[in-house]
């Protein structure tokens, strides 16, 4: 699915029924107005007022985006489901249609997120009902069939420009990311609470994941405080390598020689910290660690809790950084976010899919995770 716009750009969609408050916007007019075009990855910070380019509305559009921001979050509220819910949905119609609810798209896309009827989204009169287009973003038990966000497994465990992509599955996957400034300031102008909790898979048919419901997540805030360093991409060559050097962390398994070859440098110069290298890692067979390219250096416990931990933690992520170019690191994962050496830069954790990113260890907030290539 595609975005409708006036340059042509295209992102895609969803639709399910429900009626009512619509009378919120008797007084306005359709009247559209056009985006831009760039994608860009979801990294902290966000910062900007949406993608570079964009024209800034005028008063009347404004005014059209507040009401409907306003009706997107009575769905979610009606629902039960968190301002986190809300938040992926405004984000997903700013890129969309820039929060509006406009006639035309491409194809035969239309409505505040240019769904498709031609796509088994509803009648053109269906989607082009504010909520009826947001029931059917949000998804659950009721028609229409594609998925909606409740329907997304661990959706709350992904970014929010990661959960609008899940829905839309647009050929602009991390436009979405952009948009997050701007529909927090939207938020806050209708008087949005974007922080309250509630169950992140309410209406949803059928049995809901473990562990997730009524967690309110700030996945995407970025955290300024703590001493973590960014710098500038790495450009190295590292040759593959395989796992032939006994694990010096004594976990009996094996690993490269990169990896043991950090393990020594880590341990000089971080004064010896627990670490451990090889895993099996049967619930994650893609980790990097029953690779014997990976070690987890440990803090002590949840440095959420515990200051002289956080600092810890800190000190050993930036040596590692400092010292990638020569050590041949490939990212590190600590306290809810990961540093690449392909950006130099960190961005939040987000789990992978695998791991709760709330949790202490799969978050990271109970150990430093070194990834070497």
């Amino acid at each position: 699915m595609f975005m409708a716009i006036r340059a042509g750009q295209a992102l895609g969609v969803k639709v399910a029924g429900v009626a009512g408050l619509v009378a919120l916007l008797g007084f306005v007019m359709l009247m559209p107005f056009g985006v831009g075009g760039e994608t860009n990855l979801a990294s902290c910070p966000a910062g900007d007022a949406g993608r570079g380019g964009e024209p800034v509305p005028d008063s009347t559009a404004r005014v059209r985006q507040v009401a409907f921001a306003k009706i997107i979050d009575s769905v979610a509220v009606t629902r039960g489901l968190p301002g986190q819910a809300t938040l992926v949905a405004l984000m997903t119609a700013l890129q969309e249609s820039q929060l509006d609810n406009i006639a035309y798209g491409d194809r035969d896309s239309v409505g505040l997120f240019q769904q498709r009827p031609s796509a088994g989204w509803g009648t053109v009169e269906q989607i082009m009902d504010p909520v009826y287009a947001t029931e059917a973003f949000f998804g659950g038990s009721r028609p229409p069939t594609p998925p909606g966000l409740v329907d997304i497994n661990g959706w709350p465990a992904m970014t929010y420009t990661e959960a609008a992509q899940a829905v839309q599955v647009s050929a602009f996957p991390d436009a979405y990311a952009k948009q997050e400034q701007r529909a927090r300031d939207i938020a806050a102008e209708a008087g949005i609470n974007l922080d309250r909790s509630g169950d992140p898979y309410a209406g949803r048919a059928g049995p809901k994941p473990a562990g997730t419901t009524g967690v309110p997540l700030t996945l995407d805030q970025c955290d300024d405080g703590g001493g973590l360093i960014d710098g500038k991409p790495i450009n190295g060559v590292w040759p593959p390598q395989e796992a032939t050097v006994s694990d010096p962390t004594g976990t009996g398994g094996m690993v490269t020689q990169r990896t043991a070859a950090w393990v020594a440098q880590a341990r000089a110069a971080l004064s010896s910290p627990p670490m451990s290298c090889w895993d099996a890692h049967a619930w994650n067979p893609t980790s990097d660690h029953p690779k014997g390219r990976a070690c987890d250096v440990f803090v002590g416990g949840d440095a959420r809790r515990s200051a002289p931990m956080r600092a810890k933690g800190d000190s050993i992520a930036n040596w590692t950084i400092q010292t990638a170019a020569k050590t041949g690191v490939r990212y590190v994962i600590w306290y809810g976010k990961i540093w690449s050496a392909r950006t130099g830069q960190w961005k939040p954790y987000n789990g992978g899919g695998v791991y709760d990113p709330t949790d202490a260890t799969g978050g990271h907030y109970d150990h430093v995770h070194v990834s070497l290539y």
